[in-house]
Parts: structure tokens; sequence; C-alpha cells
């Protein structure tokens, strides 16, 4: 039996759930996101309350947050009275900016690193702690490539997805 459309929306709704749940935020900003992407460019915060399943003030308080961050528009209706939301931001802008969030975290963690690696070089040390102290470095040394590897890969993909389709 094939699965009906409710049900590949769901699944859909889900992945986007995970998928912000990876960026440090709660599944409400990937349901919100998912709901905007399947049902339409504007809604009103008592359809999205209806579509996603949560109350009328948990998702007034996430659009709220997510208009601050620039996630989302807010507007009023042109023929109605109320207010509408509409995603400012898609998929591919979201994971260029936190590629970018995640690339400036490990620049700085690489500038430990560093920093490290030449306190540990200073060190001064007894015989007995010779063995210690290469693993140490050894270990600093590998880090750090591996950092470096990282750093060079993720600026590859924002290069790439930074440029035209």
């Amino acid at each position: 039996m094939s699965p009906s459309l409710e049900e590949i929306k769901a699944e859909f709704v889900r992945i986007y759930e995970d998928l912000v749940r990876t960026k440090g935020l709660p599944p409400i900003y990937g349901r919100i996101m998912a709901t905007f992407l399947l049902e339409g460019p504007e809604l009103s915060h008592k359809e999205i309350s209806n579509l996603t399943g949560y109350s009328i003030s948990s998702v007034s308080r996430t659009l709220d947050q997510m208009v601050r961050m620039g996630i989302v528009h807010k507007h009023k209706h042109v023929s109605l009275k109320y207010f509408v939301y509409h995603v400012n931001i898609d998929l591919r802008a979201l994971s260029i900016n936190a590629f970018k969030t995640q690339i400036g975290s490990y620049e700085r963690y690489l500038k430990e690193i560093e920093n490290l690696t030449l306190k540990a070089s200073t060190i001064k040390f007894k015989r007995k702690e010779q063995a210690g102290i290469n693993r140490l470095q050894a270990m600093l040394k590998d880090f750090s490539k591996t950092m470096k590897h990282i750093l060079e890969s993720i600026k590859r993909v924002v290069t790439e997805l930074e440029s035209p389709q």
C-alpha cells in the first residue's frame, strides 16, 4: 500500500524538526518552518496553530522569537485586520548561516589549540614527564591538522552553497 499525502507531509515535518534540533532550536521551529514550506508562503498564527497542533500561545511566542531572529516576517494582511507571517529565510540560507557560525567557532578553537601547542612547547619538564609531553604535543598537532581540514571542508561547502545554482 502506498503512503498517503498526509503521511509524507508528516515525515517531512519530522525531518525538518530534527534538522532544526541539530541547530540547537526547539522542534516547534522546525514544525512551523515545514508548515510554511508545505502549506503556503503566508499564514496567520491561528492557521499555523491549527496546522502544527501547537497552542496559539506557543505559536505566537515562537513566531515572535522567529521574527526577532529574522527567520520569519510579520505584516498586517491587506484585506483583513490580523497579522500574517511568511518565511524570510530558506533552508539554503539557514544552512549557510549555521555553517558560518560553525566556522567562527572552529576558528576560535583552532587559535586556542595553537596557543596550547605553543604553551606545551615551552613546558619545563622532568625527565619522567617526557613521554606525556610528547603524547600531548602529538595529539595537539593531530587535532590542529584535523580541525584545519574540517574548516577547509566547511568553507568549500559554504562557497558552493553561496554560488548561483
